[in-house]
């Protein structure tokens, strides 16, 4: 960022500087060596963490509704008409990205990728497709916030206690390993090592009730969901070379319904993908699929409900 020659007191300039990054990242065009500069700006000083603060909060503000996505069309709808259609139809599908996680996440993975960072007391973070991760380290607390997606997190002992948040619940670990999995209105948190104790519901920040009522004890091996402003399930156990299997770059379905198997499968391309009305959502599928291969997967997935797949890149996958 390139400071212009204005006149401005210290803390006008942090805000000025503040700003212009806000704007730029709000663009979706931000670059990595950028997104380098702005972590080292805002680590130069606590006033331009301060100043960087205020106007992403007024940003978030100016934050339009993300627009509807519908999650199934009729071929009739679109196709019908010809290119006109097909237009009006992907305008409905297409999203924009979500400002606020632009905004608010300090590590973000797009589809299909995949990001390994280690957090400021050594602890590590792996991020899976579509994810964004936001850290506070405070002087009484190790926190952080799952904003979208999935996380893997290798927490190291420390006097402070490690939190993750996601979806309107916390989880409390000492070190472990757990996975932490936040998409659509749920989430899951499945423990590998250690002990953790998960509640919800729990304050956006992290914070806990004063007197929590619905706490689940999990141990090695045992997982548990919950939905925002729910309590979560009692806990059960898991299988986790299934469910973690994206950290070798697979993905395994054993008698998954396709219907969620497709939207899985969806997390790791671009484009929206959209289900016909002919389509049986709830028959079973096994399989075990490439992650680097999600669109020849989603094809071959289609196959095996006879179902044929049309592809506008950047856009939409339709499979009918």
């Amino acid at each position: 960022m390139v400071d212009r020659q204005q006149s401005f007191e210290p803390g006008e300039r942090a805000s000025a500087q503040a700003r212009a990054w806000v704007v730029r990242l709000a663009s979706g065009g931000m670059t990595a060596g950028e997104l380098d500069q702005l972590k080292a700006w805002r680590a130069a000083s606590s006033e331009h963490e301060r100043a960087f603060a205020r106007e992403r909060a007024f940003w978030q503000h100016l934050q339009a509704v993300e627009p509807a996505r519908p999650a199934r069309l009729s071929r009739r709808t679109l196709f019908i008409g010809g290119g006109a259609a097909v237009a009006a139809a992907a305008a409905g599908i297409a999203f924009a990205p979500d400002m606020r996680l632009l905004w608010q996440a300090d590590y973000r993975t797009g589809p299909g990728e995949q990001l390994s960072v280690t957090l400021p007391d050594g602890s590590a973070a792996t991020l899976n497709t579509d994810s964004a991760l936001a850290v506070h380290y405070w002087p009484d607390l190790r926190l952080v916030r799952l904003l979208r997606g999935e996380a893997l997190f290798e927490v190291r002992d420390a006097p402070l206690p490690f939190r993750a948040a996601a979806l309107g619940g916390a989880t409390d670990m000492g070190a472990g390993s757990m996975a932490l999995r936040a998409i659509g209105e749920e989430a899951r948190v499945l423990l590998m090592r250690g002990h953790a104790s998960v509640f919800a519901p729990a304050p956006e920040d992290g914070a806990l009730p004063v007197a929590p009522r619905d706490m689940v004890e999990l141990a090695p091996d045992q997982e548990t969901h919950y939905r925002a402003g729910s309590a979560p399930s009692r806990a059960a156990p898991f299988d986790p070379d299934a469910e973690l299997a994206w950290r070798s770059g697979r993905i395994i379905f054993d008698g998954k319904p396709f219907a969620a198997a497709l939207a899985e499968l969806g997390r790791y391309v671009p484009e929206r993908v959209v289900l016909g009305g002919s389509a049986r959502t709830g028959e079973p599928v096994s399989a075990v699929f490439s992650i680097r291969q999600a669109n020849e997967a989603i094809l071959a997935l289609a196959r095996t409900q006879g179902l044929s797949v049309r592809r506008i890149p950047g856009i939409v996958i339709y499979v009918a």
